[in-house]
C-alpha cells in the first residue's frame, strides 16, 4: 500500500512544483521479482495487497512485424482466435464464465506484440493461470470458428480503415513511410491476405509464436509470491519451447526526399497528416521527442493549436505524437481542417512551426509544462495494480528490462531545451516528410 500512497503524493507534488529525479525514482518504486522457467517463460511477480484483486498479463513477442507479405494480419487474427477456446476451456470461458466471476478480460495487437489480460478477484488466481497456460499451447482452432472469425476481422477492417478517415490515413502513412520494414502494413492486414490465410498458416503461426520462450507472464495484486510460483510451475513448466525463426528484416535506407499520397474520401472537410521516421525503441533521443510532441501539438496551449485553430482559424483540431517501435519509430502531426481551408497552406504553416523548433530553442516554461504533463500521465498510469501490470509487461517485451519503469522519468527530467532543438533538427527536416492529404469527394446527391 505504501507505494500507492507515494504515487498519489507525487501527483500532488507535480501539480505544485518541480521534483528532483531522486524524488521521482523513490515515489514510483514498487516490488517486483523476475525469474525464468527452463522452457524460457519470463515471469514477473508484483505483490500488492491493497485490494483483493489480481491482474494477469500474458504477452507474446509477436506482432505484425513478424508477418510476411502475402500473409499479413495473422497476429491480429490470432488475437481473435485466442478467445475461441480449448478442449478444456470452451469459448464461453472468456465471456459468461469469467464475467460471472467478476473478471474483466481483453486483448490487443500491435506491430511489435500481442497482449492478453484478465483482471479478477484474487481468489481466482489458480483458475486464471490454468486458463491462460492452457490456451498458450492447446488452442482448438476449429475451422468453423476460423472462418466465422475471419468475417469478423474483415468487417473490423472495413469499419476502422476502409470506411474511416483516421484509419485510412494511418494505413497510407505506413505504406509510404516504410518500404522495407514490416511496418509497411498494419496489424489489421489486407483483405486479400485475410481471405488467403489457411489452416496450415494458422497452425504454424500459433506453434511458433505462442510458445513460453516467446512470452512474458505478469502476476500483480493480492497473492503470496511463493504460492504463485508453485502455480506457475504447475501449469507452465511442462509447456514445450519452440525454435523461433523470425522473418529476415531489410533495413530502410535514409529518407532523402519528401513523399506524398492523396486519398479521396467522402468527407465534409480536408485532413492533412505529416509523418517522420524515427530511430528504434532503444534510442535515447525518444525522451526528447516525446516532450517535443507535447509542445508542438498536444493540448490547447500547444504551438500548432494556437496557430492553426486560434490564430488562423483554419483547423478544427490538431495533434502531434511520437511513438516507439522495436524496429523504427514514428513522429506524426496532423490537422482536421475547416471545410474551405487549403491543405497546402496548412502544410506550410505546419512546416513553419516545425522549422521554429529546429531553428530556435523552446522556452524553459514550455519544456517544464510538457514535462509535467507527461510525468503526471505516466505516474497516473501506475496508480492501479492493472496499470502497473500492463507497464511491466510492455517494458519487459519492448526492452527486455522492466526496471526502466523506475528510471525513465529521470531521463525525461534531464531533457534540456537544447535537446528538443537537436532532435527536431535531426529527425524533422522537410526532406524527411511523408505527407497524406485527404480530399473530400462528392457524395451521392451532389453534397461535399
Amino acid at each position: 500500500m505504501r507505494h500507492v500512497l507515494l504515487i498519489f503524493g507525487l501527483l500532488l507534488t507535480l501539480s505544485a512544483h518541480a521534483v528532483t529525479p531522486q524524488d521521482l525514482e523513490k515515489a514510483i518504486q514498487f516490488p517486483v521479482e523476475k525469474y525464468q522457467l527452463k522452457n524460457g517463460l519470463t515471469v514477473l511477480l508484483h505483490p500488492d495487497s491493497s485490494i483483493p484483486a489480481v491482474s494477469i498479463q500474458q504477452w507474446f513477442r509477436v506482432g505484425s512485424k513478424d508477418e510476411v507479405p502475402g500473409r499479413t494480419g495473422l497476429a491480429h487474427f490470432f488475437e481473435h482466435m485466442m478467445f475461441k477456446g480449448t478442449k478444456k476451456f470452451g469459448k464461453d470461458t472468456w465471456g459468461k464464465f469469467l464475467n460471472g466471476k467478476g473478471a474483466e478480460t481483453n486483448a490487443f495487437t500491435s506491430d511489435d506484440y500481442t497482449g492478453y489480460y484478465i483482471n479478477a478477484p484474487a481468489e481466482h488466481l489458480d483458475l486464471l493461470l490454468q486458463i491462460e497456460s492452457d490456451r498458450m499451447r492447446n488452442l482448438s482452432l476449429d475451422p468453423k470458428d476460423v472462418n466465422s472469425e475471419r468475417e469478423v476481422v474483415k468487417e473490423e477492417r472495413r469499419m476502422r480503415y476502409d470506411d474511416n478517415i483516421e484509419g485510412g490515413i494511418r494505413e497510407k502513412m505506413n505504406e509510404i513511410m516504410f518500404t522495407n520494414l514490416p511496418y509497411h502494413w498494419l496489424p489489421i492486414g489486407s483483405m486479400t491476405d485475410l481471405n488467403a490465410a489457411s489452416m496450415d498458416d494458422l497452425h504454424k503461426f500459433y506453434k511458433t509464436y505462442y510458445s513460453p520462450n516467446n512470452a512474458v507472464l505478469v502476476i500483480a495484486g493480492s497473492f503470496k509470491p511463493e504460492e504463485a510460483k508453485k502455480l506457475v510451475d504447475k501449469y507452465y513448466s511442462g509447456l514445450p519451447k519452440e525454435d523461433i525463426q523470425r522473418p529476415v528484416i531489410k533495413p530502410e535506407a535514409p529518407q532523402t526526399k519528401e513523399v506524398r499520397a492523396v486519398i479521396d474520401r467522402e468527407a465534409q472537410a480536408p485532413t492533412v497528416a505529416v509523418g517522420y521516421r524515427l530511430p528504434d525503441v532503444n534510442s535515447p533521443d525518444n525522451y526528447a521527442l516525446d516532450l517535443l510532441s507535447i509542445i508542438l501539438g498536444q493540448g490547447e496551449s500547444s504551438r500548432l493549436h494556437k496557430q492553426l485553430v486560434y490564430k488562423k482559424e483554419m483547423a478544427l483540431s490538431v495533434y502531434a505524437a511520437s511513438w516507439n517501435q522495436v524496429l523504427a519509430g514514428q513522429f506524426s502531426i496532423g490537422a482536421g481542417l475547416k471545410p474551405k481551408a487549403d491543405p497546402e497552406k496548412v502544410l506550410a504553416l505546419m512546416e513553419a512551426q516545425v522549422k521554429l523548433m529546429r531553428d530556435k530553442p523552446v522556452t524553459q516554461k514550455e519544456l517544464d509544462k510538457a514535462r509535467t504533463l507527461f510525468m503526471t500521465d505516466y505516474v497516473d498510469g501506475l496508480k492501479r495494480v492493472s496499470g502497473r501490470a500492463h507497464r511491466l509487461a510492455s517494458y519487459e517485451i519492448l526492452f527486455g528490462d522492466y526496471t526502466r519503469i523506475f528510471s525513465d522519468l529521470k531521463k525525461y527530467q534531464e531533457v534540456t531545451v537544447d535537446d528538443i532543438r537537436r532532435v527536431a533538427k535531426l529527425y524533422l527536416q522537410p526532406n524527411q516528410r511523408n505527407i497524406v492529404i485527404v480530399h473530400p469527394k462528392k457524395v451521392s446527391g451532389g453534397a461535399t
